[in-house]
């Protein structure tokens, strides 16, 4: 069953993106995580590296203490997630994970155990079901891998956050594998286009990776595994330069 709690980096990924925030300008991993979840995982507080960390899609950030700061106004917001999380709870079947993540709710059907167009079936009637909460409460349905996400209606995404982390910078890329990352993508191209960014959109391929993120990507990696590979090459690349 997927267990999304269970998710760890690969090993090395952790050291080397500690590594790269502290050779680069700016290194920050966005996801739909919790900023919890991100401390943890990026083992924030032991490294105590510039390396950043936003969660859920920018609504919080995960500090090198360990600790997290959500983006204001957000807080007001949690009844609506609440009560939308228990009509979803009531509402959808048997396999389909309801993930509360405090400012917002990820459905997904990972775990269902069908196939063809019987999961087809489930995944359809599942996002209608989210359409309809999302509506009731204020929120706004965004696809993900074999996922619907409910997020809170702020203008704030993985785009929002590039825009934001890329001021000043004459070069950035971005490595993404979710429909989300379409708008981090996007967000690249709107800024090479209006400031003359030199941009790298890397897309890292997967089973259930959407193909319209490989499409618009200028690089596509074999996984995982070669995304960590590739961070690991960009690593030792800096640290050659700088002798």
């Amino acid at each position: 069953m997927f267990d999304p709690e269970a998710a760890r980096p690969l090993p090395g990924a952790v050291e080397v993106l500690h590594d790269l925030a502290r050779e680069l300008a700016v290194v920050v991993a966005v996801s739909g995580r919790s900023g919890s979840f991100l401390a943890d995982r990026l083992e924030l507080a032991a490294h105590r590296s510039p390396l950043r960390a936003v969660g859920l899609h920018g609504l919080e950030e995960a500090l090198p203490d360990g600790s997290v700061r959500p983006r204001a106004g957000v807080a007001s917001w949690r009844p609506a997630v609440e009560a939308a999380r228990d009509e979803l709870l009531a509402a959808l079947p048997s396999g389909v994970r309801v993930e509360d993540k405090g400012y917002g709710i990820t459905v997904h059907w990972r775990s269902v155990t069908a196939s063809g167009a019987e999961l087809e079936a489930i995944a359809a009637g599942a996002t209608e079901v989210v359409q309809a909460v999302a509506a009731r409460h204020g929120l706004v349905p965004r696809p993900g891998k074999a996922s619907v996400e409910l997020v809170l209606p702020l203008g704030i995404d993985k785009g929002t956050v590039v825009r934001e982390q890329c001021g000043g910078l004459e070069t950035a890329a971005f490595l993404g594998d979710d429909a989300g990352d379409l708008l981090a993508f996007r967000a690249l191209e709107d800024l090479r286009a209006t400031s003359g960014l030199r941009t790298l959109k890397v897309a890292v391929a997967g089973d259930e990776v959407p193909q319209s993120l490989v499409e618009a990507a200028d690089l596509v990696l074999d996984g995982p595994g070669a995304a960590v590979g590739f961070l690991v090459a960009l690593d030792a690349r800096l640290r050659r330069s700088s002798f």
